[in-house]
């Protein structure tokens, strides 16, 4: 057993001392396969080095020929495109050498344009100042017709008492012995200058206030000549009319030369107002056929039509005027009216041309009374009831107009 266990022991130690032989011997192997591998790794390193190496030097020289084939390229490129570029530069030249007029044209057009706006302010600022020194004219002959309407009102008061007093000796003298019997007879007497209570007076245009743009407020004057005095009409009243027998006063010339005068001077202010009209007319056209605005040639057509309505109206109280002169100069033949001053005369030629007036259809006249010894407004009073019925008869048809 002992030799069996030493046997163990020494197959054991034999093993172990195997097993350290066996790792040296595998050691220095491994050793040595890594020594030789480490050698061939190295060898091929430096093949690969140096293969790396040449591979460089090629991609360097590589490099070098693209980037002189590039330049080569580009240089072709530049020789091959500098006639098309030069071609371009030079047809660039040619149409801005084209453009250039274009531009210069567009350029004097708009400063002409420039001009033509600048002279059209001009003109509409000159036109404005015109207007308001028109307006500032109308302004100041408004005022003095309505001067000579207020004096033409006081000579009328002056006739009408005048008259008056004319009257009153001749009724006294007579009134002496019939004294009570008129006081229980005696009727108040209505003026027969004055018209009737509740009857608007006759106007020669459509209103009695002043209107809005003329030159001789003709409608105020004649409203002014026709209302009623009330002053006159109580003093009128208070004297007694006897019942029969009554002799009036002989109406003096001067009043119907004054009455012939004052219906010539109104005549005369409605012709030059129609003339300044006229005028008016024919600067009113002369602006519109200029104007190439549209909204400017509405305006001046709107006003064009306004001025002709207002002809028209003119030329309507221009006819009944002469219609009541003529009547009154054939009534009283005897006196001669006034002589018609030569302005009214160039007034009718400018206005002739103008105007043309249809003659209106009058209508049944009032039977004639005989010849007696009217008082001085009793020609008045029939002037204005004439007026009265030629202003009934007419109508709008009655009026036209030539262009």
């Amino acid at each position: 057993m002992r030799r069996l266990e030493l046997e163990r022991v020494q197959a054991e130690k034999n093993v172990e001392r195997f097993a350290q032989a066996a790792h040296q011997f595998a050691s220095s192997g491994n050793q040595t396969s890594q020594q030789l591998q480490r050698e061939g790794e190295s060898s091929k390193r430096k093949e690969l080095v140096s293969q790396l190496h040449s591979a460089e030097a090629r991609c360097s020289l590589l490099e070098k020929q693209l980037e002189y084939m590039r330049k080569m390229v580009e240089s072709a490129q530049r020789e091959t495109t500098a006639p098309v570029d030069r071609e371009e530069c030079v047809q660039q030249k040619k149409k801005n050498k084209r453009t250039e007029p274009q531009i210069q044209a567009q350029l004097q057009k708009l400063e002409e344009e420039c001009i033509k706006l600048t002279n059209t302010q001009s003109e509409a600022e000159r036109k404005i100042k015109l207007l308001e020194r028109k307006l500032l004219e109308e302004e100041h002959e408004r005022k003095l017709v309505q001067e000579k309407a207020e004096e033409l009102q006081r000579e009328l008061e002056a006739n009408l008492l005048f008259s008056a007093a004319e009257v009153k000796p001749k009724k006294l003298k007579k009134q002496t012995k019939e004294k009570t019997l008129t006081k229980k007879s005696v009727n108040t007497e209505v003026p027969r200058h004055a018209p009737k209570p509740k009857r608007m007076p006759f106007v020669a245009g459509t209103s009695t206030s002043p209107s809005h743009s003329v030159n001789a407020n003709v409608q105020t004057v004649l409203h002014l000549l026709k209302t009623r005095q009330p002053r006159m009409c109580e003093r009128t009243q208070s004297e007694p009319k006897k019942c029969s027998g009554s002799h009036r006063a002989p109406q003096s010339p001067s009043d119907g030369a004054a009455a012939m005068g004052s219906l010539s001077e109104l005549l005369l202010a409605l012709q030059d107002e129609l003339g300044h009209m006229s005028f008016e007319h024919q600067e009113l056209v002369r602006q519109i056929d200029e104007t190439d605005q549209r909204e400017l040639r509405e305006d001046l057509e709107r006003e064009l039509d306004c001025l002709v309505r207002r002809m028209e109206e003119k030329a309507a109280q221009i006819t009944k005027l002469r219609k009541h002169q003529q009547t009154l100069s054939q009534r009283s033949p005897k006196q001669k009216p006034k002589p018609k001053p030569r302005r009214a005369a160039s007034a009718d030629s400018r206005c002739v041309s103008r105007v043309q007036v249809v003659p209106s259809c009058v209508g049944k006249a009032t039977p004639s009374r005989p010849q007696r010894h009217q008082s001085a407004g009793h020609g008045r009073l029939q002037l204005l009831r004439d007026a009265q019925k030629m202003q009934s008869s007419l109508r709008q048809r009655d009026i036209s107009w030539e262009t």
